[in-house]
């Protein structure tokens, strides 16, 4: 079997619905994205300041996860001055995975 027949995507996988799915999906398929999906769960708008006094990791490394959620449509991004305030898309992330942050902030 050729190639590019072997990593053909299905029509299926082409629709707008599925890509976006799939941006959810890959989003949440690392665990520091997680934790600041879980983190801002609690809260109805969470400052960046937050994130870097909760989280072990750097400024950049924070920017570079939230930019990929993001880009998947799961936070927005609100800036007043110098600093960035996120902001949890709960109805997107209900649409791609029913229940599942009811789940996450609860374990």
């Amino acid at each position: 079997m050729p190639a590019a027949a072997a990593t053909a995507v299905p029509a299926a996988f082409e629709s707008p619905e599925r890509i976006a799915q799939l941006r959810v999906l890959r989003a949440l398929g690392d665990p520091m994205r997680l934790e600041i999906i879980a983190q801002m769960a609690v809260r109805d708008e969470t400052p960046c300041t937050l994130l870097e006094d909760l989280l072990p990791v750097s400024k950049s490394t924070i920017s570079y996860h939230v930019k990929n959620l993001y880009v998947a449509d799961l936070v927005t991004i609100r800036k007043e001055g110098r600093f960035y305030f996120y902001r949890l898309r709960e109805d997107v992330l209900e649409e791609v995975l029913p229940g599942f942050l009811q789940r996450l902030v609860t374990a």
